[in-house]
């Protein structure tokens, strides 16, 4: 346990640091130990993976040939907390990835229904960061793994999250529906009745009135390039929207959190990172 932290402490920074751990050759020690018995070696491990596929798509493909994928299923329905927020933000990373990233993880369909049930139902600190899983596969895969992602359910869950009130997740969520729709627009698919048939235009019709103004601004620009403006309506709620003044895509990113050691509690924090595909 302590030497698992000890690595995920040294781990925790930039492409440099990772490598400097991961050249020790310890990362397929750390895969086994996803399946330690105990929760108190699975939880630095887990965080030390973290952090390696927080790096370059190198050392995340890394992760991904030692086999980490075959253990999330499991953790994704451990019993802490902990472990399954853990485990969301390492999928979410690797989400975060090249297509061939992506496709691994959605070679594992029954572990992306997991996410997805976690997106709907879990804590919301869990719920957070499976959102993070579906939103860098909808925004950052090619159209064909967004409509394996709708095929599992992901338009449900994501319209589940829309009245969070963190203005962050709600445009990670926005972001990602945006693009389902213009992907479904492109294959003639009704992706637009499949977000009404959830509530999820009552419910972006409702971010119209949000505080945040991004938050606003893209649940305007959503339904106004998918749904339109019905006849009749007051324009003053609805203002016209010239070329591509309301779009303010989020990168799909990987993201760091801050290490939670033995006696820490400390909140994730998303950081966006530049990488290529």
């Amino acid at each position: 346990m302590d030497a698992c932290w000890a690595l995920s402490y040294m781990s925790d920074g930039a492409d440099s640091r990772i490598e400097a751990v991961m050249s020790t050759g310890v990362t397929h020690d750390l895969v086994t130990l996803l399946g330690h018995e105990n929760s108190s070696v699975v939880t630095p491990a887990l965080r030390t993976l973290g952090n390696f596929v927080s790096g370059n798509d190198k050392q995340t493909q890394a992760v991904i040939d030692a086999g980490a994928l075959d253990y999330v299923q499991a953790l994704l329905s451990h019993p802490k907390r902990n472990v399954r927020k853990e485990t969301c933000w390492l999928i979410s990373n690797i989400a975060a990835g090249s297509h061939s990233q992506i496709s691994s993880i959605l070679s594992h369909p029954r572990m992306v229904s997991a996410v997805l049930k976690h997106v709907e139902n879990a804590e919301w600190e869990v719920r957070k960061e499976a959102t993070w899983v579906i939103s860098n596969i909808a925004t950052g895969g090619r159209d064909g793994h967004v409509h394996g992602l709708v095929e599992l359910g992901a338009i449900n869950a994501l319209c589940s999250v829309i009245e969070s009130a963190d203005p962050k997740i709600l445009l990670v969520v926005l972001e990602a529906l945006e693009n389902i729709l213009r992907v479904g627009k492109n294959a003639s698919r009704d992706y637009i009745g499949f977000v009404d048939e959830c509530d999820g235009l009552d419910k972006i019709e409702n971010l119209q009135e949000h505080e945040n103004t991004h938050v606003y601004e893209k649940a305007v620009f959503i339904i106004e390039t998918y749904f339109g403006v019905e006849e009749g309506e007051d324009e003053n709620l609805v203002p016209t929207i010239n070329g591509d003044t309301f779009s303010f895509g989020l990168p799909v990113s990987k993201h760091m959190e801050e290490a939670e050691g033995p006696q820490q509690a400390q909140q994730p924090i998303h950081q966006p990172f530049n990488f290529s595909f």
